[in-house]
């Protein structure tokens, strides 16, 4: 089948290659080129790079006149429409241009966890499993009718980096699948259960904002859900203290204790009191520094227990 592709973030790079070799994409369309490191030079995204390197065409319709991108797209004589991690809600008109429909694939079960940040979600909600859905696009964001899910387990070694990149993996598979049975005329779509439903907000820099008087067990969810953007993070002695790893610490209960005090120093880290349990921080950024194993900060800083992170 032809397909118009539209992606924008690595998540959806295993689909295009998977798709490319299956199909005819005849064009890529992603977000325009976007500044980044302290250079701010203008730099594609991970999309842009991965069709260049396989050959197909890209554009960017973000400059276009509105008016005039359901014309222009209507150009390739598309099959399907594929839209994965775009950045952008595309219109009716835009969705209705290919000669089936649009397609797209979510990082969830759907209708559990629509929206900007399904993955980050799952882990902070201590789910024990998520997944990916192929669906059918409406104008209604992650609301189109069903046509293949495929569940994986969340681990607890998981965090939002491994558990995107496992999650866009399993999400290429199911979408070559998904094609397939369409392209057959076998595609049984089903309606989303609208009771079911709940909304992942987008990431902000606050949210990543540790409370220690919250249990060690949704502490840790919170590192392992912010890993990478924006980052967990507190501060101690007035730094702030970004936390890339840490794992549950088994300590007896100390009554005298605050919520994010340094209860202990090992071999592996910086063991911190929640609100109820303990922390063992494993690696950690200083502000202005480099990431770090949290034993090398503690030698370098002369960090001693009894100190205390912000509680919030």
């Amino acid at each position: 089948m032809t397909i118009v592709f539209f992606g924008t973030s690595g998540f959806a790079v295993p689909s295009l290659v998977k798709l490319s070799k299956f199909h005819d994409i005849a064009v890529v369309i992603t977000k325009p080129d976007k500044p980044k490191g302290r250079s701010l030079k203008p730099a594609p995204s991970l999309v842009k790079i991965k069709a260049d390197s396989l050959g197909i065409p890209v554009i960017s319709i973000d400059d276009m006149p509105a008016a005039q991108v359901p014309a222009d797209l209507k150009k390739y004589k598309a099959d399907l429409f594929v839209v994965i991690a775009y950045g952008k809600i595309l219109s009716q008109e835009i969705l209705s241009s290919p000669k089936i429909y649009s397609i797209g694939l979510h990082a969830s079960l759907l209708p559990k966890y629509r929206g900007a940040s399904p993955i980050n979600w799952a882990i902070l909600n201590g789910e024990e499993k998520t997944g990916v859905t192929v669906f059918k696009l409406s104008g209604k964001m992650d609301a189109g009718e069903i046509i293949m899910q495929k569940d994986v387990d969340i681990l607890d070694s998981d965090n939002a980096e491994t558990l995107s990149e496992k999650l866009s993996n399993l999400g290429a598979n199911l979408l070559v699948k998904a094609v397939d049975s369409i392209e057959e005329g076998k595609a049984a779509l089903t309606g989303q259960d609208e009771p079911l439903v709940t909304f992942t907000p987008k990431l902000r820099k606050e949210d990543g904002r540790i409370d220690w008087a919250k249990p060690a067990a949704e502490v840790h969810n919170k590192i392992r859900a912010f890993y990478g953007w924006p980052g967990a993070f507190s501060r101690l002695n007035g730094r702030i203290i970004k936390i890339w790893a840490a794992e549950p610490a088994g300590l007896p209960e100390q009554k005298d204790l605050a919520p994010g005090q340094i209860a202990a120093l090992d071999s592996s880290g910086m063991i911190i009191a929640c609100g109820s349990g303990f922390l063992r921080i494993k690696e950690l950024q200083a502000e202005g520094g480099k990431r770090m194993k949290a034993k090398d900060y503690v030698l370098g800083n002369k960090v001693s227990t009894g100190a205390s992170f912000e509680l919030r």
